[in-house]
């Protein structure tokens, strides 16, 4: 599988004012109240897969500022603003690689002062400027921040489908022989949607491989004729499964069901829902993912109640076929406890790595990811903080909806779809580690 080593920037800093004594004065004054921030990081320090270094100052009631370098092998790197207006500014620095991924991300807040020249040297070279200069450390490697927001987000909207939706969004994906495969929704009018099919060879690029989709409501069906979207899709020996869920009439009760297919385009449908909601409290459920651990099938689905689809539990489903399903009688096995995940919690996405479960899921206004763990897949510990949020895209997302995990080498990736506040609906891909 392909290798993308993802890591962040640790900032850890020493900010030193001189005393008022024994200070030389600035060689300049300024009567505009501009200053000048200007960054060095030494060739030495560079990772070498490190290709670009971008600086970002932002301010409230300012405008952002952004400057960028691309060092060539044995260079440093040197990033400077002038005419910067004084007060306290956030300085962010990404480093991406050749694909466009941030690799080392790291911020802190300066202050620009009227006159002064503000100095920042990523491997603490004396900066002797006068009164006002900081010295800033940088160290390459972990972080306490589990995802990388990829810079170059979105990877895939509407303009990238031949029938021109309205939205895309719900992106499962498989690698497999090379390659990625990704299932996703589209949305017509009046929620009016249908599974596409589309292929990558970096998980990043996509490109549809057919001109209709490869599944879709059925005229003679009495429980999935109107909307199909897609839950989760595994390869099971030589056959793909698609579990999807489906509803009747717009926005109606949903049920999940289930296709087969030996090529992963061409799908045969199971006639019946092969898991159905039986009650007006578990009115809506919808599968998010199916993994296969141990020969035993875990699904784990979201239901909600008729009259509020935002109060969503987690519950869990297994099989031994991955046909038949039992609902497990602890059910839910995640409801919402802390303040972040709002009323409801939903759309869980579960992964069985270094022989635990790793599950990443929504919270109920849809702007944040939690993250759980288990030993077993049904007893659950949750991280009291939340994992990603819309605030930290690069594109200050205002929803960010339908996570989807994998492991992808020695790192993790984290699918996404992300509202606009145009209300575009887009799909986007972050970065992860030391999940």
């Amino acid at each position: 599988m392909k290798k993308l080593l993802s890591l962040i920037l640790i900032t850890s800093f020493a900010i030193y004012f001189g005393c008022s004594n024994n200070l030389v004065s600035p060689s300049y004054t300024s009567s505009n109240n501009f200053g000048q921030v200007s960054l060095k990081i030494n060739s030495d320090s560079i990772p070498s897969n490190v290709v670009k270094v971008t600086a970002i100052l932002s301010k409230s009631g300012e405008d952002t500022l952004t400057t960028s370098d691309e060092p060539i092998s044995g260079s440093s790197a040197n990033l400077n603003f002038t005419n910067v207006p004084v007060g306290s500014w956030n300085l962010k620095i990404n480093a991406e690689n050749n694909n466009g991924l941030i690799l080392y991300t790291g911020s802190t807040d300066i202050q620009v002062n009227d006159g002064e020249v503000t100095n920042v040297s990523l491997t603490l070279i004396q900066t002797d400027q006068g009164t006002g200069s900081i010295i800033i450390q940088v160290n390459w490697g972990n972080s306490s921040t589990n995802w990388v927001d990829y810079s170059h987000n979105p990877i895939f909207t509407s303009q990238d489908n031949p029938s021109i939706p309205n939205a895309v969004s719900q992106g499962k994906i498989l690698y497999e022989n090379g390659i990625y495969k990704m299932w996703y929704m589209c949305t017509y009018n009046s929620g009016k949607g249908n599974i596409w099919y589309a292929e990558s060879n970096d998980g990043i690029i996509w490109g549809n491989k057919t001109y209709s989709p490869v599944l879709d409501g059925e005229s003679n069906s009495s429980w999935d004729n109107y909307t199909v979207t897609p839950g989760a899709v595994i390869k099971d020996g030589n056959i793909y499964r698609l579990y999807y869920d489906a509803f009747n009439v717009s926005y109606g009760r949903t049920q999940i069901g289930m296709a087969t297919s030996t090529d992963g385009i061409n799908w045969q449908k199971y006639s019946n829902p092969i898991l159905s909601t039986d009650s007006l409290n578990e009115y809506h459920a919808g599968t998010e993912s199916v993994i296969k651990v141990n020969s035993i099938y875990y699904m784990y689905y979201s239901t909600s109640p008729e009259w509020n689809y935002n109060l969503m539990v987690i519950n869990l489903a297994t099989s031994s076929d991955g046909v038949h399903w039992k609902k497990y009688s602890g059910n839910p096995i995640l409801s919402p406890t802390l303040q972040w995940e709002g009323i409801g919690v939903n759309y869980p996405t579960v992964i069985y790595d270094n022989s635990h479960f790793i599950m990443v899921y929504n919270n109920s206004d849809r702007t944040k990811f939690g993250i759980a763990y288990s030993q077993d897949g049904k007893a659950w510990t949750k991280n009291s903080n939340f994992t990603f949020s819309n605030n930290i895209t690069n594109k200050n997302y205002i929803q960010i909806n339908y996570p989807f995990i994998m492991k992808d080498g020695n790192t993790y990736r984290l699918y996404y779809t992300a509202t606009t506040l145009y209300n575009s609906i887009e799909i986007c891909m972050a970065e992860g580690f030391n999940l």
